[in-house]
């Protein structure tokens, strides 16, 4: 169980980011297709330095730092889709 807690922050940060999405959706015309550019674009950049330039790195250290990092923002992302999937589906009854 103690191993998990590490995946405690990127779930919060994902629900607070989703949080702040559905504000500017109540408020303004800001839709849950627009929030998904913030993650989405996350998770590329950080799969993109993994292939293009942790290779260039001859210790492995950056390689470990941008798997670690895409794994973060994977569960971010995730959060932010089981979100708008909770929501959806609440909104439809």
């Amino acid at each position: 169980m103690e191993g998990l807690v590490v995946y405690i922050w990127p779930v919060v940060i994902g629900a607070a980011y989703f949080a702040l999405v559905a504000l500017l959706k109540k408020f303004t015309r800001f839709s849950y297709k627009l929030g998904l550019i913030l993650p989405v674009g996350l998770v590329l950049f950080f799969l993109a330095m993994l292939v293009f330039v942790a290779p260039q790195d001859t210790t492995g250290w950056a390689g470990l730092g941008y798997v670690i990092m895409l794994v973060l923002t994977s569960i971010i992302l995730g959060t932010y889709l089981l979100g708008w999937l909770i929501v959806s589906q609440l909104s439809k009854k």
